[in-house]
């Protein structure tokens, strides 16, 4: 559930037609990657010769190659036709299921999602922006301690801001004006700018600041978030949006909708 996955039916093709509760352009494939959080709508015909085939998924790696300590299991389930025949075995299994490093896959079919765009369903992106955001999202290894003893963890943070849970609901600190709970300060930069898609980065390094930092925006107010290309036509309406190590992504919203929201990172 952690982890992106390559899904896919033995001989079957898969039309995808939704994607977060939003219609897109039809997109027919032999697999698909679908990220944690994320939905699809997909329809299958099942018009193959009567047998049994594997539905299977896979975790797809996005990191390095190399590292190959993930889990490399399969998930499977069995699609079975009706009819009176001789049961084989063994299911077929898909010869169309991406391996667990492919890159260039993941690539290929995510840069096919495109929103339905049409009279009936528009894609409404904001286009006078009033407010910019440049977002990196970075995972590092941390100290604690925990009873006594000093331990390390991996922690997320955007622009080199860590959340940490208050003990009073934000939504009833802001309506009730209550202080020291949250601050409404994220920065809308990081604080230092370098090549954050380049295989190596600088030596120096800056401290993580813990908190519960907001950014505090007007209603109807449009924002463009850069995590680091522009598509205005017909870009799908997400509410996840997959980011692979040293990948970038562009975005637009209206804040619409009054109240706090969360903006979060996770492995």
């Amino acid at each position: 559930m952690n982890a992106e996955l390559y899904f896919a039916i033995a001989q079957h093709n898969l039309t995808v037609v939704g994607l977060d509760g939003s219609y897109v352009k039809p997109v027919v494939t032999n697999f698909v990657m679908i990220t944690p959080g994320q939905t699809m709508d997909m329809l299958v015909t099942e018009k193959q010769p009567l047998g049994r085939y594997y539905v299977a998924a896979r975790q797809y790696d996005s990191v390095r190659p190399d590292v190959t300590d993930y889990d490399q299991t399969n998930t499977t389930t069995i699609l079975e036709y009706r009819g009176n025949y001789t049961h084989s075995d063994t299911p077929i299994f898909s010869s169309t299921l991406p391996s667990y490093e492919d890159f260039v896959s993941a690539l290929t079919f995510t840069n096919r999602l495109r929103g339905l765009a049409n009279q009936d369903h528009p894609v409404n992106v904001p286009k006078h922006i009033t407010t910019r955001m440049y977002i990196t999202a970075s995972m590092n290894t941390v100290t604690f301690d925990y009873e006594g003893t000093t331990r390390s963890g991996l922690v997320s943070s955007l622009n080199n801001v860590s959340w940490i849970n208050p003990s009073t609901d934000v939504l009833l600190a802001y309506y009730r004006n209550m202080s020291g709970i949250y601050t409404p300060d994220f920065p809308e930069y990081p604080p230092d700018l370098f090549s954050f898609t380049a295989e190596t980065v600088p030596d120096y390094t800056t401290t993580t600041i813990q908190g519960t930092k907001l950014k505090v925006l007007n209603y109807n107010e449009e924002l463009e978030i850069v995590f680091q290309g522009y598509n205005l036509d017909d870009p799908p309406k997400m509410s996840t949006v997959s980011l692979p190590k040293k990948g970038w992504v562009a975005l637009r919203f209206k804040a619409s909708n009054p109240g706090m929201s969360r903006a979060f990172s996770y492995l």
